[in-house]
């Protein structure tokens, strides 16, 4: 049976102390029709304020020096993170309607790289399938391309030095648009 995913977002409220906390929300019909919609809440916001702090202290890592913000391997650290979080949200039956925005503003990075590192995570799944040669912003260009197989190619060149920079990559895939 095919059961449709239960939208929640995740929002930041300020309590009558001052303390800023996750708030995760759903609609209150949700709340009305099923008894363990809000323990289910509690379980998600608590969830994601561990993501958030785990996030964030491999954001520290990945902006230490220049070497690190290119680092495929720290990147997939953090996208498998990310999307590890969104798939257990899954299972329990609930859709992030404003992951990447919640995302983004919880790590101070943008929509844009929120969204490169769930496709990064999904792309390649496994760490094994990345090349560390190849850093981050040349994966960015890689994951613009739909095709898996044109993906594989460029990566490809990439390893054999026929696409040096992200320019050539770009070049590369204009001619794929002709």
């Amino acid at each position: 049976m095919n059961k449709t995913l239960i939208p929640i977002m995740i929002n930041v409220v300020k309590d009558p102390d001052g303390h800023e906390r996750f708030r995760a929300v759903t609609s209150l019909e949700e709340i009305a029709r099923t008894p363990s919609a809000g323990k289910n809440m509690i379980e998600i916001q608590e969830a994601y304020a561990v993501l958030i702090e785990n996030c964030r202290a491999k954001l520290k890592i990945i902006r230490e020096n220049r070497k690190n913000r290119g680092d495929p391997l720290l990147k997939w650290e953090l996208a498998k993170s990310i999307n590890d979080f969104i798939k257990s949200i899954k299972k329990r039956g609930y859709f992030f309607v404003n992951c990447s925005r919640a995302l983004a503003r919880d790590l101070g990075i943008s929509i844009r790289e929120i969204d490169y590192l769930i496709k990064f995570a999904n792309t390649f799944p496994k760490k094994n399938l990345l090349h560390p040669q190849i850093n981050w912003n040349k994966y960015r260009e890689i994951l613009d391309i739909k095709s898996r197989s044109l993906q594989e190619e460029i990566i490809q060149k990439i390893l054999r030095g026929e696409l040096r920079t992200r320019d050539d990559i770009r070049k590369f895939k204009r001619t794929l648009r002709k």
